[in-house]
């Protein structure tokens, strides 16, 4: 679902503090829990809109998880279905929560719940802050009763050394009957355990599509793409080992656009966003799993004109043992500098059924034969 976060308008504020707790310390530091809304004044709500929504626009949708045990989903559907509740109540409901799903490793931190609007639906945010060093929210009073000065909220967020902060956002027109679905941007930019922690543990939700499924349309698409592009094959050959490096990284997400930025020519990289992304594959980033194309990954195949195929491991490319070049007759030449172990001859394919072109084979196609060198060391 499109949502534009640029028309998002923040009612009201409540913010709440949440000290580490131990598991099983007899006396934990106690929560410091706001009693009323915090004092918002329009030149701090602009600026919270403006931050959050610009950081919304990279979320990633969520829905409800009802094999997870978390009373979030309940409390965040109950007060966007009916009549608002108290809003100071919920917002308790929400921190208490919070304090007692933590294992002891989760830092101070801060939970700063809004009652927000987007044309046509209430919607709630939830924000969980860490604490950063020397920077604390102040605890006040208003009307005689407790809560956190917002005007430091922002200290929290903007800093350079902010590392870490969550937002789940949840309109009220997208409470799926029992379940609730919205939207969650964790700016630590991981999949691992912290970022599993507020999704799946405190929200009780999980991604929308099935990020194995997202990942594999990602890849075929991508491959598809480049094999499309009139673009020399040199360049086609460094796109798409550039598309296995990504996927075989270390990294948890994989974010099309910056794919595009770090890896294509700048004149490639609108068509490749248009051609590849869309609502089933968001430009913003997708949790990757490459399990459905492991084996897929591992190899390269490079196609010529004349009839040449060559076969070659994903580490022979990153290494340089194999390169592609352009010859001086505008052809192209495959390099593989290398010890030769072993010569045999192979039987054509027609000696036996052919089988299926594997899968995600990247092709080198051209109008003339094209020439294949074997340089040995």
């Amino acid at each position: 679902m499109a949502i534009d976060f640029g028309r998002l308008r923040i009612e009201q504020v409540i913010v709440h503090a949440i000290p580490r707790a131990v598991r099983d310390d007899p006396n934990p530091e106690p929560l410091r829990l706001s009693e009323v809304v915090s004092p918002l004044d329009d030149v701090m709500r602009a600026s919270l809109q403006s931050r959050l929504r610009g950081d919304l626009y990279a979320s990633r949708e969520v829905v409800e998880d009802p094999t997870i045990e978390s009373p979030v989903p309940k409390i965040i559907r109950t007060y966007l279905s009916e009549e608002p509740d108290d809003f100071v109540d919920m917002s308790r409901e929400l921190a208490q929560h919070l304090r007692g799903s933590q294992n002891g490793h989760n830092p101070n931190g801060m939970l700063l719940v809004a009652d927000c609007m987007l044309p046509g639906s209430r919607a709630l945010m939830i924000v969980k802050l860490e604490h950063q060093d020397g920077v604390q929210a102040s605890f006040s009073n208003s009307a005689g009763k407790k809560t956190f000065d917002v005007q430091q909220v922002p200290d929290l967020m903007y800093t350079s050394k902010s590392r870490v902060y969550k937002i789940g956002f949840f309109l009220a027109s997208a409470v799926e009957g029992e379940m609730i679905s919205g939207w969650v941007t964790d700016k630590q930019n991981s999949n691992g355990i912290a970022a599993q922690f507020f999704l799946a543990t405190y929200l009780g939700c999980r991604p929308r599509q099935d990020p194995a499924e997202v990942t594999h349309a990602f890849y075929d698409k991508s491959v598809k793409w480049v094999n499309a592009q009139e673009i020399p094959p040199e360049t086609k050959s460094v796109y798409l080992v550039s598309l296995h490096a990504e996927l075989l990284s270390q990294s948890s997400d994989v974010n099309p656009r910056e794919f595009a930025r770090k890896h294509l020519d700048e004149e490639h990289r609108d068509g490749f966003l248009n051609s590849v992304c869309g609502d089933d594959i968001p430009k913003s980033g997708f949790p990757k799993d490459v399990d459905r194309i492991a084996s897929r990954l591992s190899t390269i195949q490079i196609a010529f004109g004349g009839g040449t195929s060559v076969i070659a491991p994903q580490s022979a490319f990153d290494d340089g043992t194999v390169t592609m070049e352009q010859a001086d007759n505008g052809k192209s030449r495959l390099v593989v500098t290398d010890d030769v172990t072993e010569l045999k001859g192979k039987a054509k394919s027609g000696a036996r059924p052919k089988k299926d072109k594997p899968e995600g084979v990247a092709e080198t196609e051209t109008s003339s034969s094209q020439s294949h060198e074997d340089d040995q060391e």
